[in-house]
């Protein structure tokens, strides 16, 4: 069964969601830390960064979105029409805040000659395969390919990530292995995930924030 997502974003893109190791706040007053002194507020940066997410259809990239921004997962197959725009923050350990204008593209390839525009300005990138579906994985270096042509390999952070690491083992056709060694063939950083658990999901977005603030210094 296949969802045509047209969701309002507006909702979820107004929640803004702190980091705090493994646990998630809403950004009410208990999730702010105050210095004690009349209750002044301490108060850090907050840096914007954008962030698209690439892969083939059905390997579940709005799923991985979707667990991190509501931590809930549908069994149905979600089809983005285009792009969908989220708006998380991230807390890091140290106070930092890191606003990801993550942008959910379309996998289809109805869709693809409209992506470029989207790549433009983009501090990191987030290359999705399925790991139970070896061609979204041959296909990776396409995507790769697609998103050079638009954005200098110095000015962006790309990630490999392998979703549905929550499948049986006699179901999976890459192995961890195999997503390592094109990650280090791609200058990647590689994680596997799953967004049906939740596993590994947090920290993906975590590490993008961190590596951002460490690269960009904004």
């Amino acid at each position: 069964m296949e969802i045509y997502l047209l969701i309002n974003w507006s909702v979820i893109r107004n929640k803004k969601f702190y980091l705090m190791g493994n646990n998630c706040s809403d950004g009410s007053s208990q999730g702010q830390q105050k210095n004690g002194k009349k209750g002044l507020n301490l108060k850090k940066p907050v840096h914007e960064c954008k962030v698209v997410i690439l892969g083939e259809r059905a390997v579940g990239k709005t799923s991985v979105a979707y667990r991190y921004l509501e931590d809930k997962f549908s069994d149905s197959h979600i089809v983005t029409l285009g792009v969908n725009f989220v708006q998380p923050e991230v807390k890091l350990d140290n106070g930092t805040t890191v606003k990801i204008n993550l942008w959910d593209t379309a996998g289809e390839e109805r869709f693809r000659s409209m992506l470029p525009m989207y790549y433009k300005s983009s501090k990191a990138a987030i290359f999705t395969y399925d790991i139970g579906n070896a061609i979204s994985f041959q296909n990776i270096d396409d995507w790769v390919s697609e998103l050079n042509d638009h954005v200098a390999a110095d000015d962006i952070i790309l990630y490999l990530v392998g979703n549905k690491k929550d499948l049986p083992p006699e179901q999976r056709k890459v192995s961890t292995e195999e997503g390592q060694k094109t990650a280090e063939r791609l200058g990647m950083r590689f994680m596997e995930v799953s967004a049906k658990t939740g596993d590994g999901v947090p920290e993906l977005f975590k590490t993008v924030a961190e590596e951002f603030v460490k690269k960009f210094k904004p």
